[in-house]
């Protein structure tokens, strides 16, 4: 896929190529454009040319955006719909995939999505459902998210009408979701919730519980349980990020696979991934206000990563 080429005649003299460029697309960031003029974006003289290139004053500038021919390791997007009407998309988002560039040029443009080396869902709406964003609906119709390695049931808004009842159903919090998980250690009890702040400390990445954080409140019940670990259920009544594996955390039973908290020692099931997958999720139809439910199997190789840890070693 391409963008249409655009031409520019330097006027400044030995100006950067990047700088130039940032001149001529603001909305673009200095970092974002050096990675498209390595991938080839842009031309010099009808030649190939580094970010750092001076330009002479006259000199020809032809700028072509192309998207990556990106390959398909999570399956073809048809097989992720659970369902669509005209407002609303929903979807089972495949674990290991990446909801929107780290940047924020795609809130600016949504077509930066498409320039990213890495797929994500952003760029993917943007390819398979173009008239989301043609529609002018914020965001690529992403109204909320989940965490990269978690799989699971995901709104996408189609429309800007739906895209602003639905981010309010989510702010009111009368989205009501329920996750599936395993994790480590035998869980006895049948129930258990846990109401504690999640945040981060200044200047830190990672996601604790802190009393300096957001008041975070999640439900718990226990499908099934093994010496080895415990299939369990999680309603999050907040919507906090990284919640469900903060608040598992604290009750000693770290989601197997959080590249955060869970380490298990020797001799104890080791998982391909973050066993967390969003199961269910229940609100009110943006355009009908109608109550509907939407469920995502749990994927198979969360359901035969659960067999094993039951299974006797």
């Amino acid at each position: 896929m391409k963008q249409t080429p655009a031409s520019f005649v330097a006027d400044t003299p030995r100006q950067r190529l990047d700088v130039f460029l940032a001149g001529h697309f603001p909305h673009l960031s200095r970092s974002h454009l050096k990675k498209l003029i390595a991938r080839g974006a842009a031309r010099v003289g009808g030649e190939l040319a580094d970010a750092d290139r001076r330009l002479r004053v006259g000199e020809s500038v032809a700028v072509e955006f192309l998207t990556p021919e990106w390959a398909k390791p999570y399956g073809a997007f048809g097989d992720w719909v659970l369902h669509e009407d005209r407002d609303l998309l929903v979807l089972n988002k495949p674990a290991g995939l990446l909801m929107h560039p780290l940047g924020g040029s795609w809130l600016v443009v949504p077509e930066a999505a498409l320039a990213e080396d890495e797929p994500n869902l952003a760029g993917i709406l943007l390819r398979e459902r173009p008239g989301i964003s043609a529609a002018g609906t914020p965001r690529c119709g992403i109204v909320h998210r989940l965490d990269r390695c978690t799989s699971g049931v995901l709104l996408v808004a189609k429309t800007p009408a739906a895209s602003e009842t639905l981010i309010r159903e989510f702010k009111d919090r009368v989205v009501s979701k329920t996750y599936r998980a395993v994790v480590r250690g035998q869980w006895l009890e049948k129930r258990s919730s846990v109401e504690a702040p999640v945040g981060r400390k200044p200047g830190h990445r990672r996601v604790i519980a802190t009393p300096f954080g957001k008041e975070a409140s999640t439900g718990f019940a226990v499908l099934e349980s093994c010496a080895a670990g415990a299939l369990v259920e999680a309603l999050p009544l907040t919507g906090r990020t990284h919640q469900i594996r903060v608040h598992l955390n604290l009750l000693g039973h770290p989601v197997m696979g959080d590249p955060e908290c869970d380490r298990p020692g020797p001799g104890q099931p080791q998982p391909p991934r973050l066993m967390l997958h969003a199961y269910k999720i229940e609100f009110a139809h943006p355009a009908t206000c109608r109550p509907v439910r939407f469920m995502a199997r749990v994927p198979k190789d969360m359901r035969q990563f659960w067999v094993s840890c039951r299974s006797p070693r």
